[in-house]
């Protein structure tokens, strides 16, 4: 793989020509497959089918004073998508991905300003070529490039992996591994404040059965390893020379922190039973071995079950995970029972936005009754974090919601929702006492009528939210409280054919510092062209909103959209957007703002 540097806007450039020339012959090697299978009426041994999208975003932005404030947007933004799949015999199946965009965005990384090919690659955020190609033969499916293996519940990736893998579902069974790259190397930037991140290379497996409908089981393994020679600067922060809490008799020298690299191995065995059409049972275990420095002393630990396979040192830690869950479902009542334990130790190296330290259960019931026009679902849940107690005090939350939905008439419905999360812990008599609940609370009516000549839709909506926090340091109960509004109705005129909508909203949030209140109303029409295949519309809406005893802040928002078919296949959608914003006091930020916004798309499938 190339490692050139190279400006990104230059070799970006040449991924998107390289990328077009690509889908154009692809489109016109299915057209003429497809030419040559008319003529000679057999059946097509190679097909190619797929979609295709290009889109291009175009802003704008000024402020007043000029340079007083800087743009939300990059001046321009492309983004190119392209999914073809070519089958070979009905037999073999070989599916391309290619998703780029100009300039390089960035999700799950820091950004980097010159990036390589193979960095840009590397991003999750794109795909080239080869980069999400996953060939599928039979019972064989193969993976070349960005993919996200997905085996079971403790064990499921949650950031796209860099390289290749394989499933494999011969005989009832399955055999899948995968292997590369899911963190790329970033060097320390301070001047624009990007941390530095080691490459993390993860490989990870299943061997078992595949899915069936009684018995399903299998093991997993993960393992994750931060190559240390991917930094050639690894220095996170100098620290000067201090004292210790005033004490000039004990002073620590200075010290150089430097970036860890880390090492983790995490395996699993889960089960799914399906004992009827309405019951099933699925639980897994899991124990993790996690090393936060891979250059510290080798030391063995007593009771790891993975210190065959990896190195144990003195910053390791080992422990264990579990989750089990019942579902029961008929055809008008239902309930699922869930719970989930992960030790302070446990490390999910596949899943990062993952927390540890808990322990958690749910129960899930529904009810559907009257034909389906009453439908009732509700979650309540306890969760116990830190369960250690190494990072503060032991935290319960109490989690609640439900949501009931009646189909009064045909014309009628409502959807009423409700909400509640509690936090706190049982220092009662301490000042890190914690207890918090936040509440929500919506009621959402919908009525469409269909006339004649003219059909209205109208659905409003109410909502509530409070948070109530108790200080224990100042003895003072303080909330956030929300309260908000909204209707909007629709008219579309049938003979025209002539849509025309208005809406309104309010919303108002108490804070301990003032309330703030935030107006709006808008409207919009759009007519049908030609069957329908060319819709343009326009909207528009103004809103004010202020903060305590402020002068309100004032915005304009106007937008013009044309959506055109060209075919059953092609489309084409363009818009304009302003939006002039003006400060009702003086800010650093300056008077106003005022930004543009044009918006281009061409989709096809083939």
């Amino acid at each position: 793989m190339a490692m050139l540097n190279c400006g990104s806007s230059r070799y970006s450039a040449r991924i998107f020509v390289c990328a077009l020339i690509a889908i154009l012959s692809t489109i016109r090697a299915g057209a003429q497959v497809e030419n040559q299978a008319d003529t000679t009426q057999n059946a097509l041994w190679v097909t190619v089918s797929g979609n295709v999208s290009l889109t291009a975003d175009l802003y704008d932005f000024t402020s007043d004073p000029t340079g007083k404030q800087a743009g939300r947007r990059p001046k321009q933004l492309y983004r190119l998508v392209f999914s073809p799949t070519i089958t070979l015999g009905g037999l073999v199946t070989l599916p391309f991905n290619i998703m780029l965009t100009l300039p390089e965005t960035n999700v799950t990384t820091p950004s980097l300003q010159n990036p390589s090919i193979g960095e840009y690659l590397l991003n999750p955020a794109n795909a080239f070529g080869f980069s999400s190609f996953a060939p599928r033969i039979g019972w064989a499916q193969f993976y070349l490039g960005s993919h996200t293996p997905q085996y079971s519940t403790l064990s499921n990736s949650d950031l796209p992996l860099f390289g290749a893998g394989i499933d494999f579902q011969p005989l009832g069974m399955r055999i899948a591994a995968s292997g590369g790259v899911v963190q790329r190397a970033i060097e320390p930037d301070s001047v624009r404040g990007s941390p530095a991140t080691y490459r993390r290379d993860l490989y990870m497996g299943r061997v078992g059965t595949a899915e069936n409908d009684n018995l399903t089981f299998g093991v997993n393994v993960v393992y994750a390893r931060d190559d240390g020679g991917s930094l050639q600067n690894n220095v996170v922060a100098l620290v000067p020379e201090r004292i210790v809490n005033g004490d000039f008799s004990i002073v620590i020298p200075p010290d150089t922190l430097r970036l860890r690299p880390e090492e983790g191995m995490m395996a699993s065995a889960d089960v799914k039973y399906i004992l009827s059409k309405s019951i099933s049972f699925k639980a897994e275990g899991a124990v993790s071995s996690f090393t936060r420095d891979q250059t510290s002393e080798i030391k063995s630990i007593e009771g790891n079950p993975l210190d065959l396979v990896t190195k144990t040192r003195v910053s390791t830690r080992v422990d264990y995970a579990g989750t089990a869950s019942v579902d029961i479902k008929d055809s008008w009542w239902g309930v699922s029972l869930t719970a989930l334990f992960m030790g302070a130790g446990y490390v999910p190296l596949a899943q990062p936005y993952q927390q540890s330290d808990r322990l958690e259960w749910r129960i899930a019931p529904f009810i559907k009754v009257f034909d389906g026009d009453l439908l009732c679902n509700a979650v309540v849940g306890y969760r116990i974090n830190n369960l250690s107690g190494t990072k503060g005090e032991t935290l319960s939350q109490v989690i609640t919601n439900g949501n009931i939905q009646i189909q009064m008439t045909q014309e009628f419905s409502t959807l009423i929702r409700y909400s509640n999360f509690g936090v706190s812990n049982q220092r009662d008599q301490d000042t890190l006492r914690i207890k918090n609940v936040s509440q929500s609370f919506g009621f959402e009516p919908l009525l469409m009528v269909e006339g004649d000549e003219v059909s209205h839709t109208v659905n409003a909506s109410v909502g509530i939210d409070t948070y109530d926090d108790f200080n224990v340091v100042s003895g003072i109960s303080s909330s956030n409280n929300m309260r908000s509004a909204s209707l909007n109705y629709l008219a579309s005129i049938i003979s025209v054919p002539l849509s025309i909508g208005v809406n309104g909203n309010y919303i108002e949030n108490a804070l301990f510092t003032g309330v703030f209140i935030v107006r709006s109303m808008g409207g919009m029409v759009s007519y049908r062209f030609m069957n329908g295949d060319i819709i343009p519309s326009l909207a528009l809406t103004n809103s004010s909103s202020t903060f305590g005893s402020n002068n309100a802040d004032q915005q304009l928002f106007f937008k013009a959209s044309l959506r055109w078919r060209i075919t059953k296949r092609t489309s084409f959608n363009a818009s304009y957007g302003s939006n002039n914003y003006t400060y009702g006091n003086p800010s650093p930020r300056g008077n106003s703002f005022s930004e543009r916004l044009v918006q281009l798309a061409f989709s096809t499938s083939f």
